[in-house]
């Protein structure tokens, strides 16, 4: 039930939000008010020290405020083993919260600066598994296609921490990515 409400109330606010008459608000001044709603799906490769590469899909959704920050959630799973040398083969599957800065959104081709931190879980080739903290920074440029559709190319570093597994360290899972977003949506308020 509190799930309900919970929904309720948000798209209540949404929508007053919307529509709302520009009143002085406490992020309405500083151009920090709800702008936008996106969904994203991505493909990430990331790369490992043998030159193997492992694909991942995920996929985020947020909220964007003053047509520059984004806040949302996402999550990621390797759709295949990773298979890194001298270590076992595993698999990663993690989520989390996603902080997000696109300056200059107006403009065609644009910057974009991300960062996800949260759980996940790495699980070997025999089976067993342990729960890792991700974090995974990324810059890269972003295209509007159309007012409700953008496309991005990312790179960054996916950090692993807290990995008890032996025989594995948390830098044998942590590796290079880069990635493409297809970014659906839009934002209002310009």
């Amino acid at each position: 039930m509190r799930a309900y409400m919970a929904i309720v109330i948000l798209s209540f606010s949404l929508i007053s939000s919307i529509n709302a008459q520009r009143d002085e608000t406490l992020f309405g001044n500083n151009r920090l008010g709800l702008s936008g709603a996106w969904g994203t799906i991505t493909y990430n490769y990331s790369f490992f020290n043998n030159d193997d590469f492992t694909y991942a899909r995920g996929g985020s959704g947020g909220l964007e405020f003053g047509n520059t920050v984004f806040i949302g959630y996402g999550g990621y799973r390797f759709r295949e083993d990773a298979k890194p040398s001298g270590v076992q083969n595993f698999n990663l599957r993690y989520n989390g919260l996603i902080l997000g800065v696109t300056p200059f959104a107006n403009k065609v081709v644009h910057p974009r600066l991300a960062v996800l931190g949260g759980g996940g879980r790495v699980r070997l080739e025999d089976r067993r598994s342990d729960r890792v903290f991700v974090l995974q920074p990324s810059v890269g440029l972003e295209i509007n296609v159309f007012q409700w559709f953008r496309i991005g190319a990312e790179g960054g570093y996916r950090f692993i921490s807290n990995t008890n597994l032996p025989g594995i360290s948390n830098n044998d899972i942590a590796s290079p990515f880069a990635q493409l977003d297809l970014r659906f949506g839009g934002s209002w308020g310009r």
